[in-house]
């Protein structure tokens, strides 16, 4: 029994997959084109749904409350022009057009991307590059790039033409894609090292882009989804092919130089030319250093030796003391030795640290490796057993009629690009508009926003997620234009209200006859509260926050003694530039549900506990921003007494007037201490409260 078992395992996926065929799979609604029924559109589309339930909408929210909303949704920032008086169409244009829309809608993606700015896991070591691609996500949304051009750019920049240098530039560095991912530089073993980067790079276009499990298909066929194994294996050929650039892995006793890889040297031909010089400089760095530890290991098995041999000195006598005694000088002569050459190497490689020549602007990315392959299949997953060999390629049950195959000569991730936003494609444009509706909406219309396949939720409103995708294509890929879309229709503009006869029959809100409140993200939260103090810097930082660490001394987070803890992570600029150091988040990310940087995350966590609200009443950082607040609102000249400081406070805030009940209990509240104290206790109340973190 246990030989046919085992035949069974060995004979390869076929026999484990449970999943379906690729023709039944083509069948499945997600791999059928989107199709638009004739004069659709989001508000008839939703209200058909609606009226079949006979439940009746909520009217529009208040001008004040729609103006608060946009704001937080678009740019992630409270609104200050509190006598904008202008249309909601020209707001939501305003707000298209701010560069603040780029770091908000960026942020967004930098989930999906598993940005980070180090390496986490056993080995942290720092990645002080990966800020460019940061940088380069957020301009590409805000100069409102094509998402196809935008895929294909992560995937296969640095294969695609390119009219000047700033365009080539911004191609690399979109690369990063696929060098930003968590790698096990623990591993000692080259080609599983490489396949579990690889495995990782599936799972984030499998999930990022397709909104499908691609990488449980590793060690058999998937279980559910129409994905044999062969089709992971023609992916991982391409990714394979493809060497990602993240710079050097530790530089440790067990470094091994299949860990260190290059940048993409980024500028003009001046810049270029210091590239050569500077990599050879890295290489001489990585093995100095490894020599270095490598001598104090060989110490170490010296010094391992030396109390046996003290003990055997003292047990000793005659003849055999004397050799005991000989033994032991010889280990002590060669401990010396050790330490003369290891203090050398150690001034030498301090030294190094320090002689780093002129550099080019560098960047994270991948390039083709010199060796173009296709890959075997690994049995059960297995580097060492090994199947058939499967040529380069994509998705079987996602077939395209004319899509070119993997080039000879090339990875294929260019054409691994177009095939993932080809117009025939059928994930590709629903994924990313039932994201962008997720973000909105607070609720997707297909509610597992990275599966799509058998196990997925299905959508709410099909025809509405189809209307979507093919506008997306239609309006160029534009992601603003689909945004103002959707943000100027009725169903967007609801207000929050509770209908006792609608909650009855559609408690979830699922058909959508009202705007749902939504907490908003933990960066929104902290930048709202700093614009609060008046402590915001708005400009994006001239200097990256890790550029105050040195990129050779303090190369890795954990190695020794950190340089960097959690509670040192703190400045006055937006949210976004803070860098996001794995395994060491700032105490707010933390509690307030930051998306995990280890894996792709399409929709991030809720969660209300009674740590969020002990942080609010506690911190220390919160108690500063509330006394900010408050001088802030005393120094103001312009705001004749408490009365009107109040309502400066409630606008800046919540974008409306208190209400008379709520200016009554503030006014009699600041009588019972000193200005100071009873004004730093009032902001800090409106900071921790509810509204201040909801969108409504």
């Amino acid at each position: 029994m246990w030989r046919w078992l085992s035949l069974i395992l060995l004979a390869g996926s076929s026999v484990l997959g449970a999943g379906r065929s690729i023709e039944e799979g083509k069948k499945h609604w997600a791999m059928i084109a989107p199709q638009v029924v004739p004069g659709a559109s989001i508000d008839a589309l939703i209200d058909k749904q609606l009226a079949e339930k006979n439940l009746t909408p909520n009217a529009p929210a208040s001008r004040s409350a729609l103006v608060r909303r946009l704001h937080l949704d678009l740019t992630g920032l409270p609104p200050t022009d509190m006598a904008d008086q202008t249309n909601l169409a020209d707001v939501v244009d305003a707000l298209l057009k701010s560069p603040h829309f780029g770091e908000r809608w960026g942020r967004h993606w930098l989930d999906i991307a598993r940005y980070a700015d180090s390496n986490g896991r056993d080995r942290n070591v720092m990645n002080y590059h990966a800020w460019r691609y940061r940088d380069y996500v957020i301009a590409s949304f805000n100069a409102d790039k094509p998402y196809d051009e935008f895929i294909q750019e992560q995937i296969a920049g640095d294969l695609m033409s390119a009219k000047d240098t700033a365009q080539r530039d911004a191609q690399l560095t979109a690369t990063a894609f696929l060098a930003l991912g968590a790698k096990a530089f623990e591993e000692q073993k080259q080609d599983l090292f490489h396949m579990d980067v690889v495995d990782e790079q599936i799972e984030m276009i499998g999930r990022g882009v397709l909104g499908l499990s691609v990488a449980c298909a590793r060690c058999h066929d998937h279980k559910f989804d129409p994905i044999p194994t062969a089709d992971y294996y023609a992916i991982a050929g391409i990714l394979r092919s493809t060497q990602p650039l993240y710079g050097h892995g530790p530089r440790g006793i067990k470094a091994t130089m299949f860990h260190h890889t290059e940048f993409h040297p980024l500028g003009d031909e001046a810049a270029q030319k210091l590239a050569p010089a500077a990599l050879a400089y890295f290489t001489k760095l990585d093995a100095d250093t490894l020599e270095m530890h490598q001598a104090r290991s060989a110490r170490y098995s010296v010094q391992k030796r030396l109390n046996d041999a003290k003990r055997l000195v003292e047990s000793s006598s005659g003849e055999a003391k004397k050799k005991a005694e000989a033994d032991l000088k010889a280990i002590e002569d060669k401990i010396a030795d050790w330490n003369v050459k290891i203090k050398k190497l150690e001034a030498d490689v301090e030294a190094l640290k320090d002689a780093a020549p002129p550099q080019p602007a560098w960047t994270m990315g991948a390039r083709d490796r010199s060796e173009i392959m296709d890959c075997r299949i690994h049995i059960r997953g297995e580097t060492t057993t090994l199947g058939d060999t499967v040529p380069r390629g994509y998705l079987q049950v996602i077939s395209i009629p004319g899509s070119k195959p993997p080039a000879k000569t090339q990875s294929g991730r260019l054409e691994l690009a177009q095939w993932l936003t080809h117009r025939q494609n059928p994930l590709t444009t629903r994924v990313m508009v039932n994201r962008v509706w997720q973000k909105l909406f607070g609720r997707a219309l297909v509610t597992t926003p990275d599966d799509f396949g058998v196990n997925g939720a299905k959508p709410s409103h099909p025809e509405l997620l189809d209307y979507l995708a093919v506008q997306f294509m239609e309006q160029g890929w534009s992601v603003k234009q689909l945004i103002r879309e959707i943000v100027l229709s009725k169903a967007y503009q609801r207000s929050t209200d509770r209908s006792v006869t609608a909650t009855k029959s559609d408690p979830d809100n699922i058909l959508l006859w009202r705007m749902s409140p939504r907490p908003v993200e933990v960066e929104v939260l902290r930048d709202s509260i700093l614009a609060l103090s008046g402590q915001l810097d708005p400009y994006p930082p001239q200097q990256q926050f890790l550029q105050r660490f040195h990129p050779q001394k303090d190369a890795e987070l954990f190695t020794f003694k950190p340089f960097l803890t959690a509670d040192a992570i703190v400045d006055h600029h937006r949210s976004v530039y803070l860098p996001v150091v794995r395994g060491t988040l700032p105490e707010i990310f933390a509690l307030f549900n930051f998306a995990p940087p280890e894996r792709p995350v399409a929709q991030r966590a809720e969660s209300i506990v009674p740590a969020q609200s002990l942080f609010l009443m506690n911190n220390a950082w919160v108690l500063e921003q509330a006394r900010h607040t408050a001088t802030r609102l005393l120094n103001d000249t312009s705001l004749a007494d408490d009365s009107k400081r109040l309502d400066r406070l409630y606008q800046r805030a919540f974008f409306r007037s208190p209400t008379p009940a709520e200016q009554s209990r503030a006014l009699a509240y600041l009588k019972t201490s000193g200005p100071e104290t009873a004004w730093t206790s009032l902001c800090q109340t409106i900071i921790a409260s509810a509204e201040f973190r909801v969108a409504r």
